[in-house]
């Protein structure tokens, strides 16, 4: 690439000389600076003159030096390279460009600037189609490391499957009913252990075939076979395809609530005659039933188009592009809440400023969650107590702003949230850290990027008292490894968990889930038991309350530190409509449109 032969000779030769400033150097030099041959220098050399952006004078003769100038802005010029990378998808290029050669990514803000209008809405037109695409680009920081709802983790990974596959049921939390959607019609025994589903007719997968009770019965099957969500089927004494349209489960213990179960995005429907043959391949390229199905998928993007023929209607944009941008990138401004703002950059008139904006119903909980099984002076509750006592989270939000919203006290945001008073006593937790014995040895608190500035401010509170709290930063992609796991004493990191039952359970459950992975045996078997109370309860407010009690003791006994409630905001032109942030704390693809 040309560009970054100009900005390996201007870092190595003239990076404090001003432009249009003649530098003495020799061939020799220049040849070393691009790791290349004289001969090839030269070639280099002449390219650059040509694109105006040096003057070389060459030396003639003996003792007489070349002299190099450099004619072009190299911010200018390093920004042209790093728009001309994105424009082609090459976004982590771009930013590792920025990154080398640049002062780096946080502080160029014009780049940012150009990236922000690069994303959002766009009309685009694909070879051999006679219609421009309605399109959204959307940036996220971290990979889509699967799409398979059996091994489903994230949050962000859950929208985009419910996006590809569908289930047989989804439950309306606003509504408090379980809609239909692949199944039409179930019913239950009274005890709770046998269910049957009636499945609607001409449910077509991607590839055109029809989705029939097989499907339903491998899927389920599959998911049991030593999966990361392999604990919702855990009670699963069998699944029979009755028919092509009817399926039937029968469970070993009473579960009340195992219509919700099938409503999760781990028991979306796959397809068995395409993974049964080679299930590597399949996810390659994914096939579902969904509004959306996938055209592209590599470790730059995720593209999918609308499903033409879906049986719940067409969804409106045409499609979508998910650019994965490098994890650290996420410090600057380029976020898809900002990117449906601005009309005038799509070509529409109208009051430029308007700007409507939309909130989630459900939102994200900020907690520290202490690792039982790997020794250090946390194993004392004295001395977790009073790492939570140091902590005023009212402070804390009034710092750091954004969209931290109340002090947390448990995993769900409830309705007394905004009322509830924070509790810290400085004080008290030097007295429980002499209590406990406390050595002074420096405590290990993994994060990820996005809760970084947490990290830095609860690392203030702690030195106040003695603690001295190192940081690591982590990536998604590396977080549940085990060997990152067990080299931290605690893990700051946030839970979008709906206010449902079953999301509950899934966070004690859930194999790579850090509350449960962080429990010592004893812990986890007593929180297997009260929630095998929990399904047997016929009332959901009975379920609802020895749940509750596992979060009390995780609480009291300080396992787990909670933070902050978040919600989910964006800002929006009026004229996208349809725009409605689900429980995920993403868009809703299906529904958008443009007037």
């Amino acid at each position: 690439m040309l560009y970054e032969q100009f900005f390996m000779l201007h870092r190595k030769l003239a990076v404090n000389a001003p432009v249009h400033t003649a530098t003495e150097v020799t061939l020799e030099q220049i040849a070393d600076t691009l790791y290349c041959t004289s001969r090839n220098a030269k070639l280099v050399l002449r390219k650059l003159e040509e694109k105006g952006w040096i003057l070389w004078k060459a030396g003639r003769g003996r003792g007489n030096r070349s002299k190099l100038t450099f004619q072009a802005d190299q911010a200018e010029l390093l920004q042209e390279a790093a728009q001309q990378l994105a424009e082609k998808g090459e976004y982590k290029q771009a930013f590792e460009l920025l990154r080398t050669y640049g002062q780096g990514i946080r502080t160029n803000d014009s780049y940012v600037e150009w990236m922000n209008g690069h994303f959002g809405f766009c009309k685009e037109m694909k070879e051999g189609e006679e219609e421009a695409r309605d399109s959204l680009r959307l940036p996220v920081y971290r990979l889509i490391e699967t799409l398979d709802p059996a091994e489903c983790y994230y949050s962000f990974q859950a929208h985009m499957i419910q996006q590809i596959f569908d289930r047989l049921v989804v439950y309306d939390k606003a509504k408090d009913q379980y809609m239909p959607v692949i199944a039409h019609h179930w019913e239950s025994s009274e005890d709770g252990t046998n269910w049957t589903f009636h499945l609607r007719k001409g449910i077509l997968f991607h590839d055109g075939k029809e989705l029939t009770a097989e499907d339903v019965k491998f899927t389920v099957e599959r998911l049991g076979q030593d999966r990361r969500n392999a604990w919702i089927v855990r009670e699963l004494h069998s699944v029979e395809a009755v028919s092509p349209r009817e399926v039937r489960f029968i469970l070993n213990k009473p579960n009340r609530i195992f219509i919700r179960f099938l409503s999760s995005i781990c028991m979306s429907i796959v397809p068995k005659h395409l993974l049964i043959h080679d299930e590597e391949q399949f996810w390659r390229l994914p096939v579902g039933t969904g509004p959306f199905q996938v055209e592209e998928w590599t470790e730059e993007r995720l593209t999918i188009h609308a499903n033409a023929h879906y049986y719940q209607g067409r969804p409106h944009l045409d499609s979508i592009q998910i650019i994965m941008m490098p994890e650290d990138a996420e410090h600057c401004n380029v976020s898809w809440e900002r990117l449906l703002q601005d009309s005038e950059q799509f070509g529409h008139g109208g009051d430029h400023h308007a700007v409507d904006i939309i909130e989630s119903s459900e939102g994200c909980t900020t907690l520290i969650t202490w690792n039982m099984k790997k020794q250090g002076p946390f194993q004392s509750v004295e001395f977790r107590r009073a790492f939570n006592l140091i902590l005023n989270r009212s402070d804390m939000i009034r710092e750091l702003g954004d969209n931290r919203l109340y002090p947390a006290r448990g995993f769900i945001m409830d309705e007394q949230a905004p009322y509830r008073k924070d509790f810290h006593d400085p004080e008290f937790a030097k007295s429980l850290l002499r209590q406990s014995g406390y050595d002074g040895s420096p405590v290990i608190m993994g994060t990820l990027a996005n809760h970084i500035k947490d990290a830095e401010w609860i690392q203030n509170q702690c030195a106040s008292v003695g603690i001295p709290l190192m940081i690591r930063e982590i990536r998604m992609d590396t977080m549940l490894h085990p060997d990152v796991v067990n080299s931290m004493d605690c893990i700051l990191h946030g839970l979008v968990l709906p206010g449902e039952e079953v999301c509950i359970i899934e966070n004690y459950e859930q194999e790579g889930s850090i509350v449960k992975e962080f429990m010592d045996s004893s812990l986890q078997d007593w929180v297997k038991e009260c929630i095998d109370d929990a399904l047997a309860s016929e009332r959901c407010e009975e379920r609802l309350s020895i749940l509750s009690n596992i979060e009390e003791r995780l609480r009291e006994e300080a396992h787990v530190s909670f933070l902050i409630h978040t919600r989910f905001f964006a800002s929006l032109h009026p004229s996208y409509k349809g725009v409605v942030i689900n429980n995920l704390g993403w868009l809703d693809f299906k529904q958008i449109w443009r007037a």
